[in-house]
């Protein structure tokens, strides 16, 4: 099941990407025609699968919702498993009191640590590759800068190296340089 819109996504889109047509606006009725054709689908032996990406950014009664749409046979089945992504403050989300309910289905967790100094390197290097780009672009302090400017997180990274890339460019740099990387962190705030 793929929905691309980005959250709160409503019952409507979650039925349309089940494929499933309805006229209905009642939440209790769109409720059981979703979770009908998610048993329709496990009945088929056909495993929906709910991601939602930067789920921290998810409002309070959304989580109330999911887990309402999560309810199956008394929790007997694991019809629709729903995997959450997100930043840190997304397990603090799960510990609300309006929460709890669906945090109490979560059966596994996984936190992601920033990458180190010798992984940034080899990431900045493979970006470069996957450009065409064959040299090193960023000089070995602005490797480091980038790492601890990012704390090792790639979005973050991306970020600071895109600006460092274009600080280089525009003083007609042919390597980037930790002043770079901090002049693209001084534009990142």
């Amino acid at each position: 099941m793929v929905a691309h819109r980005p959250w709160p996504i409503s019952r409507n889109q979650l039925a349309a990407a089940l494929d499933v047509e309805t006229k209905s606006f009642s939440r209790a009725a769109l409720t059981r025609i979703i979770r009908h054709a998610i048993v329709v689908l496990a009945n088929k032996k056909i495993q929906p699968l709910l991601i939602i990406d930067e789920a921290s950014l998810l409002r309070l009664d959304v989580f109330a919702e999911l887990h309402t749409l999560c309810q199956f046979d008394v929790d007997s089945k694991p019809h629709l498993p729903v995997i959450l992504a997100g930043q840190n403050n997304l397990i603090d989300l799960l510990q609300y009191r309006s929460s709890l309910p669906l945090a109490s289905r979560i059966v596994a967790k996984s936190h992601l640590e920033g990458i180190d100094l010798e992984q940034m390197q080899l990431y900045l290097a493979h970006h470069l590759r996957i450009t065409g780009v064959k040299v090193q672009l960023f000089s070995d302090p602005a490797i480091t800068a980038t790492q601890q400017g990012s704390g090792g997180l790639l979005r973050k990274a991306n970020h600071l190296a895109r600006g460092a890339l274009i600080a280089a460019a525009n003083e007609k740099c042919q390597q980037v340089s930790a002043e770079h990387v901090r002049l693209a962190a001084a534009e990142l705030v």
